[in-house]
Formats: C-alpha cells, sequence, structure tokens
C-alpha cells in the first residue's frame, strides 16, 4: 500500500489524468485499426476484375505490363494520379488481406516482455511510428509496374509487425493506471476506438474508391497521417505510471496507488525474468484455457470479418463499394457504443452487486460468441434479392462483436492475472492469430466464385467456431484474480526474494564465523 495517507478522496473521472491517457490510447488504438483494416477498402479499386475474369475486354496501354496494371484516367484528381488498378488472383487478394497477421504474430509474444521492460510509453511509439511510416511505403506501388504485389505485401507485414505489441501493451498500461472499480470503463474507452477507426476509413474508403482518381492511394496516406498526429501528443502527455507522471495532481497519484497496492513515490519501473514466471500455474489453470479457447474462436471469425466483410456486401449483397463505406461506417460507428456500454454497464453491476464479476464477463462473452454464430448462419441464406436483411446481419455481427472490448474475455485477462496480463495475453493473443491466419487462406482456397454457394462453406465452419470458443468459456471461465498473479503477491514474492537471499548471506557468515 502507499506510504502517503494525506489523501483519501476518490477523484473525479472527467476530467482526470488518467481519463486523458484513456482517450490518449483510444486514439493510438483508433490509428491502428484504421491502418489495418485500410487495405479492405482499398482492395475493392484496387484490383481491376475486369482484366483478372476476362482479359478480352481489357483495353490495352502502352505503359503497362502484361499481367499487372491497368491506367483509367476518368475521376477527380486524375491530373494527379491516374485510376490505376492491378490484375490480382482471388488468392493474392486473400494472400494480402491476411499478411498483416503473419507480421502481427511475431512481435505478440514478446511484445508483454518489452512493455515491462522498457515501458509502455516507448513501446506505443516506436509501434505506431514504423506502421505509419509502412503505411506511406505502401502507397508507393503506385509507382511500380512489376512486382507491385510483392511490395504490398512487404508493407503489410511490416505494419503488422508493429501493430503486434500493441494490445498486450495496453495491459501492462491499465496494470498500473486503472483501479478496479474503474477498470472496465478505462479498458472500453481505450478499446473501442478501434472500431471508430474502421468506420472512418470505410466512410472515407468508400468515397476515395468512388470519387477519387486511384482513391486507394490517398486512403493509405490518410491512415499514416492520423499515426504522426498522434505521436508528439502522446510523447508529451503519457507517462509509465502514475508515480513518473509529470502534471497529475497528488490526490489522484495516492488513488490510484492506494487501490493498487502500489507506493506513491517508488518511481523504479518493475521488471522480471521470464524464468521467475509461475508457467506451470499458468498451463493448469482453467481461466487461461477457458481464455485460450474463446479467443482462437472469436478471432478466427472476427479478423476474416474485418478483412471481407468489404467484399461480402460488394460481391454477395452486390452493394456498390460507396454505399458499401457508408453502411460499414454506421456499422463500426455502433461498435464503440457497444463496447463502452458493456464497460459502463458492466462496472455498474459490480459496483451494485447485482452480478458477481465471473457472471458479468460469461454473460458478454456469451453474447459476444454466440450472436455472430447466429448470424453466420443467417447470412447463409442472404445474397442480394435479400440485401437488407443481409446487411442488416453484418451490422448486428459487428455491434455484438464490440462486447468482447467492454467485458468480455479481452477484458478478462486484467481481472484474472493482472500482474502478468501482458505477458500471458501476448502469448495467447499469438496463438489465436496463427490459427485465425487459416481463415483467409481457407476462404482464398474455398471460394472460387464471387457467389453465396462458395461463401456459404465459410459462413457454416465459422459460425461453429464462434459456438465453441462461447461454450468453452461458459464452463471454464472466471474473474476471480489468482492469488499468485496479483501485484501484491509480485511486490511480497520480492520481498521474500531479499529476506531470502539476505538469510543466504547471514547463513555462509556465520559458517565462515565457526571456521
Amino acid at each position: 500500500m502507499s506510504n502517503d495517507k494525506t489523501t483519501t478522496t476518490t477523484p473525479r473521472l472527467i476530467p482526470s489524468t488518467r481519463f486523458t491517457l484513456a482517450l490518449l490510447v483510444s486514439f493510438a488504438l483508433f490509428i491502428q485499426y484504421a491502418q489495418r483494416i485500410s487495405i479492405s477498402m482499398s482492395i475493392v479499386c484496387m484490383v481491376d476484375r475486369n482484366k483478372y475474369n476476362t482479359l478480352s475486354n481489357l483495353t490495352s496501354y502502352p505503359d503497362e505490363t502484361d499481367d499487372q496494371t491497368s491506367t483509367v484516367p476518368t475521376k477527380y484528381g486524375s491530373q494527379l494520379l491516374k485510376d490505376k488498378k492491378f490484375a490480382w488472383s482471388e488468392l493474392q487478394q486473400q494472400i494480402l488481406l491476411g499478411s498483416y497477421w503473419f507480421g502481427y504474430i511475431f512481435t505478440l509474444v514478446p511484445s508483454g516482455w518489452l512493455a515491462i521492460k522498457f515501458g509502455p510509453k516507448l513501446v506505443f511509439a516506436a509501434s505506431l511510428l514504423f506502421s505509419s511510416i509502412a503505411a506511406v511505403g505502401i502507397s508507393s506501388i503506385y509507382f511500380i509496374n512489376n512486382f507491385n504485389f510483392y511490395v504490398a505485401l512487404f508493407f503489410r507485414v511490416i505494419i503488422g509487425f508493429a501493430h503486434g505489441p500493441l494490445f498486450p501493451t495496453t495491459y501492462t498500461f491499465w496494470s498500473v493506471w486503472a483501479v478496479p472499480a474503474e477498470k472496465s470503463t478505462l479498458t472500453s474507452i481505450g478499446f473501442c476506438s478501434g472500431s471508430l477507426g474502421i468506420s472512418v476509413m470505410m466512410l472515407t474508403g468508400g468515397l476515395l474508391c468512388r470519387y477519387v482518381s486511384s482513391g486507394w492511394v490517398y486512403i493509405f496516406l490518410l491512415s499514416a497521417l492520423f499515426g504522426f498526429i498522434w505521436l508528439p501528443l502522446w510523447l508529451w502527455l503519457v507517462a509509465d505510471s502514475p508515480q513518473t507522471h509529470r502534471t497529475i495532481s497528488e490526490n489522484e497519484r495516492n488513488y490510484i496507488c492506494e487501490n493498487l497496492g502500489l507506493v506513491a513515490n517508488d518511481k523504479k519501473k518493475k521488471t522480471f525474468s521470464l524464468s521467475s514466471l509461475p508457467w506451470m500455474k499458468f498451463i493448469k489453470s482453467k481461466p487461461i484455457i477457458a481464455l485460450l479457447i474463446t479467443e482462437c474462436c472469436n478471432l478466427f471469425g472476427l479478423f476474416f470479418v474485418y478483412t471481407n466483410v468489404g467484399k461480402i456486401l460488394t460481391e454477395i449483397h452486390r452493394v456498390p463499394p460507396q454505399y458499401a463505406g457508408y453502411i460499414l461506417a454506421g456499422g463500426f460507428i455502433l461498435m464503440p457504443i457497444s463496447s463502452l456500454s458493456a464497460g459502463v454497464i458492466a462496472d455498474f453491476l459490480a459496483k451494485t452487486n447485482k452480478m458477481s464479476l465471473t457472471n458479468i464477463r460469461k454473460l458478454f462473452n456469451s453474447l459476444t460468441s454466440f450472436i455472430p454464430a447466429i448470424c453466420m448462419v443467417i447470412l447463409c441464406f442472404c445474397d442480394h434479392t435479400r440485401q437488407i436483411f443481409g446487411i442488416i446481419t453484418v451490422i448486428i455481427l459487428l455491434i455484438a462483436s464490440a462486447l468482447a472490448y467492454g467485458s468480455g474475455y479481452i477484458v478478462n485477462f486484467g481481472d484474472v492475472i493482472p500482474a502478468y496480463s501482458s505477458i500471458i495475453f501476448g502469448i495467447i493473443t499469438a496463438i489465436a492469430t496463427f490459427t485465425a491466419l487459416f481463415a483467409n487462406v481457407i476462404a482464398g482456397v474455398v471460394i472460387k466464385r464471387p457467389v453465396l454457394e462458395d461463401w456459404r462453406k465459410i459462413f457454416i465452419l465459422f459460425s461453429i467456431v464462434y459456438f465453441i470458443g462461447g461454450l468453452a468459456y461458459i464452463v471454464l471461465g472466471s474473474a476471480v484474480p489468482r492469488k499468485w498473479a496479483t501485484l501484491k503477491s509480485q511486490e511480497e514474492q520480492k520481498v521474500n526474494d531479499i529476506i531470502s537471499e539476505e538469510e543466504t548471506v547471514l547463513m555462509r557468515e556465520l559458517e565462515l564465523g565457526k571456521k
């Protein structure tokens, strides 16, 4: 506990330093999702489907290569950039859509340790700096006629590589900033903006693709611009902990430290070796097993939906690209409302003892798993003849998916293992991401034509996977902190180690004295 007992009042959340940090984390994850999803809308106007499917209908241009691009100046801004497209196959498109995760997975596992070692402030800053530079780089394929697919693939992997540490680092961040009574609210503020970033890119992407020549170039540049705006704000206003923040009030610092069992005047960075972690307890813990299964199942479906939702609307439901952007923007705008509502309701139910925290997590996690499972079944029967019904189903699926970020499995890591949440989240998410990587590959193999008959097979598969994830969490999930994984137990272990070391030294001195 804190040594400073001069203040015991609860500082208000708005305005406060911790609320400001929540907004900056929210902005960071907004950028991450904007850069992640940019390819999903860009690819709609990057690919010349007529050229790929019917080469006989292609109008030739002298500066084109035989198998790469077509350039037709027909839209706004054509005097600056001609409307350039690429002849990529469906398999190439799916590989490009999924390539982000090949980079993402490599930095997930060490990211929790890196956040503890170097601090979340530095890790966040470095991640978005490199990803923003790579987003600029991917737009450069406009000037490349040969090997443009491989250049795009390279930069998408780099963006994923840079984004890998962001989510695990948030757990390190909130483990020393979010008190238990505010955890769901603060984390939901941070996590909810991801869907807002998606909605902004969907909306602007639809407009740019429809009305601007080579609009996909500007989509990537816009996502990079967000990162360059955020970076100086983050470096100026953020600190790794309440003890090291320059402008936080003494009252707010003491409030956070007292509720988290921290020492208010201790500014030393907390680190520990990987070999000291209780690995066997991790492996045998039922709540951690539940988190592993449910995250694998949810990400398998969710990653595919995020990268293919534009194609589902445009190819299956035959929604024009600009209207698909409007629809998805609306759906993704509703997602942060869903996530925030889940976080606030969860904190209210916990504070008023209406439900146990475990039952709260199981309730919201069930909604975020079983509703998408039902939606996938419904999509099996929705083509362009049931366009409205299909659009409504997609929007409901997105809203339900956001509940995980307010009070589902995403938040649950901080409940069960607060001291090690960033490390375990990184490991489990790496495993889940590796599993999810095959979603786009499977889709590329199964979907031979842009018709519901081919897509239906994928929808059925994802419905089953979602159901398994929800069921596993109901059976094994919990929100009760493990005694060996709390911040207090970590401090106690350090004290015990020091005492043990001192006793060992004393015993050796006594033995030498006897000799």
